[in-house]
């Protein structure tokens, strides 16, 4: 076969294993070229390039174990100046490549997963990138204020790095093209900042696990197209934020463990209409459950089909994800929601507010939210009985009410569930008979201790 006129070439994703064909940088005609997400091993030279004159688009990162070395003189070496996407993620990379600083036509670069410490000036310099990700590395000090000059960004991830300092206050109004900024998992410290500009695009955002405090800005109400908001994991000491339920495409909220208080609660004309994920576990919400709180979350309410397909995606990058077996990380405080990263679901529809201090009853109108896959009230202060309604949620994947002063009899509609995968009411005053002959019977005691007077199988005898 003669390949010296292709002039494209696309492997992505075909678990292609061994030795990467040198061959293919003889092929004078590519125009792209896109080995990503395989398992080739090898070295690839920045000279190895230089036949390559018309290429645009190069993907060698992903699954690969390639090692991409630039040498150290490159001044010789002509690399083809007009490659517009250049994906060189997870190439065992040091020192960001300096023959990027030549690339004129760059609009979208990849260099995750690699051990680079430091960003070279000239990057901010390269005003027509559209995407720029550099997460997973080593990256350390601050955000430079001239990130903002890169104002064509759509997507910008520089998560999972030893970022330190404020972020730059032009991140919120910068570009009117950027839909994600994901700059979790480092050290920042300091507030959000306030400027969001109106008809702003940005459809995700993601400050998670960082040492950010303050409250959230009320401008994020003029991110009218925003889709995920995750803030997980920081210092913020804030009431709750009601105000994000008139945003008419947010579908994920995480506040998870961080300082928010007082009570949940949504004025009438803030319904969040599309939300599909609240997580506000690990705070110090303080109230009585309401009817009228549920009532919240009534976009959870789905025709009773398994899973329903919904038709308003959730927004990651440019990918959606499906329903992740690994989602829920078993603690001594139940099952704590657990987004791993970039990985969004797509199917998911959860409430998780264990950790907190609240009371009351489990309203009985919960059971109307049955598009429900994750229910976690776990250790809170509830009293009262668990409502029979909960038997209603026949899509129920993780139900968690351990930890907290429920008592009467586990109802017998809960046996129906049989979709239910995990399942924890320890620790409360529960009594009688735990329901035989349906799903319940299949957990083990861990479900059910530290309830003294609840008795059958499968704990065979009173705990």
């Amino acid at each position: 076969m003669n390949l010296t006129t292709l002039n494209r070439l696309d492997l992505k994703e075909n678990n292609l294993q061994g030795e990467i064909p040198y061959f293919l940088f003889m092929l004078e005609n590519l125009t792209y070229l896109d080995l990503v997400d395989n398992m080739l091993e090898g070295q690839i030279e920045l000279d190895m390039l230089s036949k390559l004159k018309k290429l645009t688009a190069l993907g060698l990162g992903g699954g690969n174990k390639l090692s991409f070395h630039e040498g150290n003189n490159t001044s010789n070496v002509t690399f083809p100046a007009q490659i517009q996407v250049l994906h060189l993620s997870s190439c065992n990379i040091v020192h960001f490549p300096n023959f990027i600083q030549h690339l004129q036509e760059l609009t979208d670069l990849y260099i995750s997963d690699n051990s680079i410490k430091t960003i070279p000036s000239w990057l901010w310099n390269k005003t027509t990138l559209q995407s720029l990700e550099i997460s997973n590395n080593l990256l350390m000090g601050e955000i430079s204020p001239s990130i903002c000059n890169l104002q064509s960004l759509g997507d910008l991830d520089l998560s999972s790095n030893n970022l330190v300092g404020m972020i730059p206050s032009c991140l919120g109004s910068f570009s009117q093209s950027l839909q994600l900024l994901n700059i979790s998992g480092n050290k920042l410290t300091g507030n959000i900042p306030q400027i969001y500009v109106k008809r702003n695009v940005l459809r995700f955002i993601d400050f998670s696990s960082n040492k950010l405090y303050g409250q959230l800005p009320r401008a994020l109400v003029n991110c009218r197209r925003l889709e995920f908001l995750d803030v997980r994991h920081n210092h913020f000491n804030d009431s709750f934020p009601f105000w994000l339920g008139s945003l008419p495409k947010l579908k994920v909220v995480s506040l998870s463990n961080n300082e928010f208080h007082g009570a949940i609660m949504c004025p009438l004309k803030y319904t969040f209409p599309q939300l599909r994920i609240m997580d506000l576990s690990q705070n110090g919400f303080s109230m009585n459950l309401t009817s009228e709180i549920i009532m919240c979350f009534k976009s959870m309410i789905i025709s009773n089909k398994r899973h329903l397909d919904f038709k308003d995606e959730i927004f990651i990058g440019n990918e959606v994800a499906d329903l992740d077996s690994n989602l829920f990380s078993m603690s001594n405080k139940g099952v704590v929601m657990d987004y791993l990263g970039g990985q969004y679901l797509r199917h998911m529809v959860a409430i998780d507010l264990s950790c907190n201090k609240i009371y009351g009853e489990i309203p009985d109108i919960m059971g109307s939210l049955n598009g429900l896959v994750v229910l976690n009230l776990s250790n809170n202060m509830f009293t009262g009985s668990i409502p029979s309604s909960l038997g209603k949620l026949s899509n129920l994947e993780v139900l968690d009410l351990s930890l907290n002063s429920l008592s009467g009899n586990i109802p017998q509609q809960l046996a129906g569930l049989t979709f239910l995968d995990f399942f924890n009411v320890s620790f409360n005053n529960l009594s009688g008979p735990i329901p035989e002959n349906g799903q319940l019977s299949t957990f083990d005691d861990n479900s059910f201790k530290g309830n003294k007077d609840l008795c059958g199988i499968p704990i065979g005898e009173e705990m």
